[in-house]
């Protein structure tokens, strides 16, 4: 007969509370209504800037060109579409459903600097990439030293 362990039932603990939060936190992002009471949901995304660029990256995989569109209002890059629920999904019994359906939207506020003219889009693999260059006197330049 096993004695009763402590630790053990400490470390079930732990691993069942790991879990737990490796599901929140690496779950699909909740949708969010709008003033008119519309949900999105909101795709993953990144911002990096380089010294001449600003790259904003939002994953929409299985999504084609016709499904998002993109627009700049103000000093907003608006990112939005809709990834419509497979025809087929009411003959399937779904067993995990981690990918959201539905409307998108994504807001991004643009820095002073960049030139609006010159932005360039593109989607590959699953990945939209959004590229703004950066007007000449707003890029990073070396400084020399006297």
């Amino acid at each position: 007969m096993k004695s009763w362990d402590p630790f053990r039932d400490l470390l079930t603990i732990q691993d069942r509370m790991n879990k737990l939060f490796e599901s929140v936190l690496t779950g699909p992002v909740p949708m969010e209504a709008d003033g008119e009471g519309i949900s999105y949901w909101r795709p993953v995304a990144q911002v990096v800037e380089s010294s001449d660029t600003l790259d904003i990256e939002c994953e929409l995989a299985g999504l084609t060109r016709e499904q998002v569109d993109l627009s700049v209002e103000g000093d907003l890059l608006v990112v939005q579409g809709e990834r419509a629920r497979d025809v087929d999904a009411t003959r399937w019994t779904f067993h995990q459903l981690e990918r959201p359906f539905g409307k998108f939207m994504r807001k991004f506020e643009l820095p002073e600097g960049l030139d609006l003219e010159a932005v360039s889009a593109e989607l590959d693999a699953g990945v939209l990439r959004v590229t703004f260059p950066k007007l000449p006197e707003h890029r990073a330049r070396p400084i020399e030293l006297h």
